[in-house]
């Protein structure tokens, strides 16, 4: 019974510090919803992860992944945003594109390269 109870505790506390990271708005790359284009408030966002030809365009979208989105929503399939070169599956980045609302995060979701061009760098 006391390792149920541990369990459930444990369950509890991991899913309570995952919505806490969901909700993290500074963690998104944006502030404004690029579907209706209303602020957001940090509790609704997609992630997505980009994939590019090396590490070193990797370093170069994480310095300033709002500046670089529109870039990335351009590129063309399979294709590195900076280089052209094909990309290479381990070279990742993974970027929260808030939302205002759970229609908009539906939206993102089906197609979030569509949004990135959307997406408006924070203020």
């Amino acid at each position: 019974m006391k390792i149920t109870k541990t369990f459930l505790f444990a369950a509890v506390a991991a899913f309570t510090f995952l919505g806490s990271v969901q909700a993290d708005e500074s963690s998104a790359i944006n502030d404004v919803c690029p579907v209706k284009g209303k602020d957001v408030d940090g509790s609704k966002a997609v992630e997505y992860t980009a994939t590019f030809c090396c590490g070193k365009c990797v370093t170069k979208f994480e310095a300033d992944p709002a500046k670089y989105a529109g870039k990335l929503a351009a590129a063309e399939e399979g294709k590195c945003a900076f280089s052209g070169k094909d990309v290479d599956p381990d070279a990742t980045a993974t970027v929260k594109i808030a939302v205002c609302c759970g229609g908009c995060e539906k939206k993102v979701a089906a197609d979030p390269v569509k949004y990135l061009g959307e997406v408006e760098p924070k203020s």
